[in-house]
């Protein structure tokens, strides 16, 4: 993992269950503010992250889910969290 992606998944899971847009993940992530084609930039950054993940761990709890045109969440499936 990268530390681009080790930052993006760490800001996913400081604000899970929140959806944070493009722009609000480029800033954190990158330290700069957007242009306008921040979507790009993250979205590619996210699809390396979720193979990078999947195959870490094809079972996880959470999936990372895009919000079209908006951003992304990270949800976790309480269903599949082990009973205590």
């Amino acid at each position: 993992m990268t530390a681009k992606e080790f930052d993006l998944l760490y800001l996913l899971v400081a604000n899970k269950g929140t959806v944070l847009t493009y722009e609000q993940i480029y800033e954190k992530v990158w330290g700069v503010e957007g242009l306008g084609n921040e979507s790009n930039a993250v979205g590619c950054h996210i699809r390396n992250l979720r193979e990078k993940l999947n195959a870490a761990s094809p079972d996880s709890v959470f999936t990372i889910r895009c919000v079209r045109e908006v951003g992304y969440c990270l949800d976790v499936d309480a269903s599949k969290l082990p009973s205590r």
